[in-house]
């Protein structure tokens, strides 16, 4: 909750102005854009191709990314035909302009193009297939079926087509050793994804999956942690539902989907139950894609420089017996990203998390929340509540040519005096993310580096509510970062395609993190009601306070695409963990083998 200060008449002000021009201005967007689209599942080393390609050119995309991810396939589509444009135009040999991508860059431009061809003129002329499988299926290399009109080829040149359907099978098979275990770990999903258009207006996503999957000790030890006694429910990060599967494993069922609308040639709305990433960092500190799915209404206004994007969700406060029903908490959120140059986007966001309980004991939704041209904690004072407020802001400069700066600050309570004073107040509860990005390093080509810090301080992110219906999570599960809060992170990452189809791959993860022994709470799990904490810790707090725990995770993987979208997955995993409790601490070396089809890796990483 946010203390009132001189941030509110400010905040105020500026989202009213900014709320005021969204509806005014009517400049259309560019004339390049074809009509609705969806979005590929998010996939933070799909997202990373685009990233790569838009610090390469040093200016932002032609179409506002922004920092709300997925990304939509039509956007992507249109980024990638411009970059071939500008191959053709750079020089007036078509070589000799190629020659400044290398091999493994046009094969990811390539696969870029052809995995959104609908919304790519380029990949709509090169992904057909050589020969199709029984006539019909792969007749394009990404698609298992597809179906679209016979005119819409020619229509597409208008930006107009009247159905597109795609339909691709998922499977993700894996086996692996935790040397802590005297079992293997494996993973098993299978599944479908089918995703389309009708007309210029509408698009459609639908994604199911069933897993059964017996993970490596530390993942078992936080599934553990977050189910509760009953054994018809389990709690799986990123994952609704699921149950036990034989002795040592999990079993669930994924389902994902939303329409796609487009209101306007400025305004789109997606309604659904997905996920949804907001950052440029590898971790998100506002809203990650760690917790299960949820409802959602997603509102993006674009038009000139500016994104304005709504976010109303609906998510589970707690998680009972399977046959009980689940109380419900709230969640809105506004977030504005401005290119403010060609090369630097700014973004301010607000959001808050709220439950209500009426007198037959089912949850209510706040119909105030719902304006998407107002400050929250404005609303929030007006009724009454103590509902949980965050503001904060974003950025990402690509400051030189094949570098950027990013970071993010979540402000969850400040209040100015405790800051400055440096007492230590528990309240004072902020969170922080700078990190940089390095395409092609020290000029090798397919070399890139990333480095992040990610700085959270205790109790960030919880609430005085024994219920779970105002802190800062869904599912059991955090909504942002999954470590929760009182930690100290170091990432390190180095991304290398020595291949077209070959993507090696290294991270490195440094966490210092305060935990909680029994009955205890120093601000690391936000599943515990901070109400006693101003009787028996109200200052001197910092980060790590607590059991104290220090974590190494090395990770390194190599992925080699067999054919679109298939992949060969081999991962070596070293995590060492020092605690005070001794249930943290361990030694592990994890092996895992896996093939993909149409589906990102699994990275539990913390």
């Amino acid at each position: 909750m946010m203390q009132p200060n001189f941030f509110v008449v400010f905040r105020s002000l500026l989202w009213a102005l900014l709320g005021s021009a969204a509806l005014l201005f009517s400049a259309p967007l560019s004339s390049a854009l074809y009509g609705q689209s969806t979005n590929p599942m998010y996939n933070a080393d799909y997202q990373w191709l685009i990233e790569r390609y838009e610090i390469r050119q040093r200016n932002f995309s032609p179409v506002h990314f922004g920092a709300v991810k997925p990304y939509s396939r039509e956007a992507i589509g249109i980024f990638v035909d411009s970059l071939y444009l500008k191959m053709g135009q750079r020089d007036s040999s078509q070589q000799a302009s190629q020659d400044n991508f290398s091999a493994a860059d046009r094969f990811n431009l390539q696969y870029l193009a052809i995995d959104n061809r609908s919304w790519s003129k380029v990949g709509d002329s090169t992904s057909r297939s050589k020969k199709a499988i029984l006539k019909h299926f792969y007749k394009h290399q990404n698609d298992f079926f597809a179906v679209r009109n016979e005119h819409y080829a020619q229509r597409l040149e208008k930006g107009r087509y009247d159905f597109d359907l795609h339909v691709n099978p998922v499977l993700h098979v894996g086996i692996g050793r935790d040397n802590t275990q005297d079992y293997l770990n494996s993973i098993n999903t299978r599944g479908a994804v089918v995703y389309g258009t009708l007309g210029r207006r509408l698009g459609f996503y639908t994604y199911l999956a069933e897993t059964q999957a017996v993970f490596p000790a530390y993942v078992k030890q936080v599934v553990d942690s977050l189910s509760l006694l009953a054994v018809d429910n389990m709690v799986v990060p990123n994952e609704g539902f699921a149950k036990r599967f034989n002795e040592n494993g999990v079993d669930f069922l994924r389902a994902q989907g939303y329409i796609q609308f487009k209101a306007s040639p400025f305004v789109e709305v997606q309604f659904g139950h997905d996920k949804v990433f907001i950052g440029n960092g590898y971790r998100s500190l506002l809203l990650s894609d760690f917790a299960a799915p949820h409802l959602f209404l997603k509102l993006q206004t674009q038009f000139w420089r500016l994104k304005y994007t709504n976010i109303f969700s609906q998510m589970n406060a707690d998680v009972l017996r399977a046959s009980s029903l689940y109380p419900k908490k709230f969640f809105a959120l506004h977030h504005l990203s401005l290119n403010l140059t060609k090369n630097l986007n700014i973004g301010i966001f607000e959001s808050i998390v709220y439950g209500r309980r009426d007198q037959s004991n089912g949850s209510t939704l706040e119909l105030g929340y719902l304006n998407p041209f107002i400050f929250y904690r404005f609303v929030e004072q007006g009724l009454g509540s103590s509902d949980n407020a965050f503001l904060g802001l974003d950025f990402k400069w690509n400051f030189v040519k094949n570098m950027q700066l990013y970071g993010q600050l979540v402000l969850d309570e400040f209040v100015l005096d405790e800051v400055f004073g440096d007492t230590g107040w528990w309240a004072n509860k902020q969170a922080v993310q700078i990190g940089a990005k390095y395409v092609d390093a020290f000029k090798i080509s397919n070399l890139d580096l990333q480095a992040e810090i990610n700085w959270v301080r205790p109790y960030t992110y919880t609430h005085f509510d024994v219920l779970n219906l105002s802190n800062y999570v869904h599912y059991r599960q955090p909504l942002a970062h999954p470590l929760g809060a009182n930690f100290r992170e170091i990432i390190g990452i180095v991304r290398y395609q020595p291949l077209a189809r070959l993507q090696i791959t290294g991270r490195a993860f440094y966490i210092v993190q305060g935990k909680d022994g029994a009955g205890e709470n120093w601000g690391s799990n936000l599943l515990l009601d901070n109400s006693t904490i101003q009787l028996t810790n109200e200052y001197n707090n910092s980060i790590g306070q607590g059991q104290a725990t220090n974590l190494l995770f090395l990770r390194l993987s190599a992925s080699y695409q067999l054919r679109h979208n298939l992949f060969i997955d081999f991962e070596q995993t070293i995590r060492r963990s020092e605690s005070d409790l001794a249930r943290f601490t361990s030694n592990a070396a994890i092996s895992q083998f896996a093939l993909r089809w149409n589906i990102p890796t699994r990275n539990y990483e913390w």
